[in-house]
């Protein structure tokens, strides 16, 4: 049985953010996607996605990894639930991966608390956020603290090849080339 990583799912969810890590995870894990709403999530260019996993049904254990894209409405993803789910991957050591304002996400959470991170926020998002962002912005493209990483909209290709190179996805360098595109094919 492969491992598993999961993903959260909301609706206008930045797909684009996560293609890369998540062409590259499926070879060797598989991902489970999961919402707090039933039904299909709608992606912010109008991408359909069942949900898998139910939130109740969620042990952290069970994964080797959590990611969080950003979207329109990462910055109302407030749910107690949601929030406990990721505190308690943080309390397990395992991998969370949050991209653009997905980070907003983890802030609101409270795992970012001594923690460096970076983000994509507009200043509106900025300024919502400020009260549960509480760790140390960094303006890198992504930042790993720990067992965070955090990475700007931007940097979705290095957020894929660094989630797979620390989950050993690959199986040379001609295949973390082809992702970062400087293959021959």
């Amino acid at each position: 049985m492969k491992k598993r990583v999961l993903v959260y799912l909301y609706p206008l969810f930045r797909e684009v953010e996560i293609m890369t890590a998540l062409s590259i995870l499926s070879k060797r894990y598989e991902i489970l996607p999961f919402s707090l709403l039933p039904g299909t999530v709608t992606s912010e260019c109008g991408l359909q996605v069942q949900p898998l996993m139910k939130l109740k049904n969620i042990n952290p254990r069970d994964y080797e990894l959590l990611i969080i894209p950003g979207g329109k409405q990462a910055n109302a993803q407030n749910h107690p639930r949601l929030m406990h789910v990721i505190q308690m991957f943080d309390k397990e050591n395992i991998r969370i991966a949050a991209i653009g304002n997905g980070t907003v996400i983890l802030g609101r959470a409270g795992v970012l608390l001594n923690r460096q991170y970076t983000a994509s926020l507009s200043d509106e998002e900025a300024l919502k956020a400020a009260n549960y962002m509480n760790g140390r912005q960094i303006n890198k493209a992504f930042i790993e603290d720990r067992k965070i990483l955090t990475a700007k909209s931007h940097a979705y290709i290095d957020f894929g090849l660094v989630l797979g190179d620390r989950l050993q996805c690959f199986s040379g360098l001609d295949e973390y080339n082809f992702y970062k595109g400087t293959s021959s094919f």
